[in-house]
């Protein structure tokens, strides 16, 4: 009766260290979601707060949408440089990538060296994805903590599209899903 009782204790807690570990490798469930302000559409976790950071003018305000996750948070970041349509593309290419520069310089000086970089275009907008990792000797809790920052310009709109958290979390296919969604509002 002993040895049933312990076998059964055994599948159970195997059973339930199975589903939790299942239930993380899924990552957060991920839902349509349109931000009408910063005039964006995602696909964001539930429970996603806007914020309006105002600036002096329209060019200094800063829109953003976050949803704070176990392990982590999912965040897009929009500012509107260019209020009104350019027809000059190779001024805006020049402009846009002037931008994601100055945004690599802060990025390298808040996070150190990224462990990856790309080129990239999303939705027509040009921009780069960064990947850094942060060791936990250097964080409050002690473990290591990963940050995907996305940085895109559209020719009127900057976004800036952050996951960061544990490894776990960034590398699930649900953070892509969330990155490679953001794009105008359609």
């Amino acid at each position: 009766m002993k040895r049933l009782i312990s076998a059964l204790s055994l599948v159970i807690l195997a059973s339930s260290l199975f589903a939790g570990t299942s239930a993380s490798a899924e990552g957060p469930k991920l839902r349509a979601f349109t931000n009408q302000t910063a005039r964006f559409d995602a696909l964001m976790p539930a429970g996603v707060t806007n914020q309006t950071i105002s600036g002096k003018t329209l060019l200094d305000t800063e829109y953003r949408s976050t949803v704070e996750l176990v392990g982590g948070k999912f965040e897009v970041r929009v500012r509107v440089p260019i209020p009104i349509t350019l027809d000059d593309k190779e001024l805006l290419d020049q402009y846009g990538a002037s931008l994601v520069n100055q945004a690599d310089e802060q990025f390298t000086i808040a996070f150190g060296q990224p462990t990856s970089t790309k080129s990239m275009t999303q939705n027509g907008a040009k921009g780069k994805d960064f990947v850094f990792r942060i060791s936990g000797s250097r964080t409050r809790d002690g473990k290591d903590l990963l940050i995907r920052r996305r940085v895109l310009f559209d020719g009127q709109r900057l976004y800036q599209i952050i996951a960061e958290g544990s490894p776990s979390l960034i590398n699930s296919p649900q953070t892509d899903d969330f990155l490679d969604s953001v794009g105008p509002m359609l």
